[in-house]
């Protein structure tokens, strides 16, 4: 079972942010009352409720009463005019508010509802709105081991791959890409957690290798996760896609793919050199392997 977060963890932060001046130019100031004026009390435009949620918990770290026009914003009545409304379940939801809140509701930020369950909810809500990081986060609760995160979250492999697979084609995330990639690639012989699998390994026609201080990449009996059949072919174009949208990871993960070859995949030293030469660029201009994308 995840830790259940005690809702403190933010208390330190918004205490250190209270003791430091709040910097807000004229302009921006003028923004600030202008969207609240708008906001009405969460009688007025989405946009305008959304912006004055997100001053209240970024800047006076009122919490409470952002959460409250997050939710406000998140489930309208279909009477509502905010031309940023898109219907779910009956009701209009504005993305990024249904998104903010399911953080919230994950961490209870702010002394805020804990709720894991509702969070997953939420997340659903503007995955279906059109949230491409919430259909992620959907993804990646989806995928979490089976019970982990308590009853109100399913365990749904497929349909996570569904999320991702979208997320990635629809929303040019290259991290989604990549973890789909991952998982097909990954195959049912080994542990969900396993990195660095050779073909091989991963299609069960040789041995798992032992690594020095590397836990067991072997997948137990007792794992009750379920694994997506191996698609090389399809992995290939996922990270394809990624590494042109300037991911690290996925370059590196195509040189390899070229230099060991897969099912369906040849061999290939000059694609294999081409995408490690890509890899090295963006490590270097990022500063770091796990930078770029989108």
């Amino acid at each position: 079972q995840v830790p259940t977060p005690t809702g403190d963890e933010y208390d330190l932060m918004d205490q250190l942010a209270s003791d430091l001046p709040s910097v807000i130019d004229d302009e921006s100031k003028q923004q600030v009352e202008d969207y609240i004026r708008s906001c009405n009390n969460g009688q007025g435009p989405m946009v305008a409720c959304f912006s004055t949620a997100e001053y209240l918990s970024l800047f006076l770290r009122k919490h409470k009463d952002a959460a409250e026009l997050y939710h406000n914003t998140c489930f309208r009545p279909m009477k509502d005019n905010s031309p940023n409304g898109v219907e779910v379940d009956g009701t209009k939801a504005y993305a990024p508010s249904c998104f903010n809140l399911a953080q919230m509701r994950m961490t209870g930020k702010g002394r805020t509802t804990f709720s894991r369950s509702e969070g997953y909810q939420l997340f659903d809500r503007a995955c279906r709105a059109g949230h491409g990081g919430a259909c992620f986060m959907q993804a990646k609760m989806l995928m979490s081991y089976p019970g982990s995160l308590g009853e109100g979250v399913p365990y749904d492999v497929p349909k996570a791959s569904e999320l991702l697979k979208y997320v990635c084609e629809e929303k040019d995330d290259s991290v989604s890409c990549f973890t789909l990639a991952t998982m097909l690639l990954r195959g049912d012989k080994v542990s969900s957690e396993a990195d660095n699998v050779s073909p091989e390994e991963a299609r069960g026609v040789k041995e798992l290798q032992k690594r020095v201080n590397e836990p067991s990449r072997e997948k137990k009996s007792i794992d009750e996760r379920t694994s997506l059949k191996r698609d090389p072919l399809f992995a290939e174009q996922l990270l394809q896609r990624g590494c042109q949208r300037g991911h690290a990871p996925s370059c590196y993960n195509l040189a390899v793919m070229y230099t060991q070859g897969d099912e369906g995949v040849e061999k290939d030293e000059a694609k294999a050199n081409d995408y490690q030469e890509k890899t090295e660029e963006l490590v270097k201009r990022f500063g770091g392997f796990g930078m770029g994308g989108m």
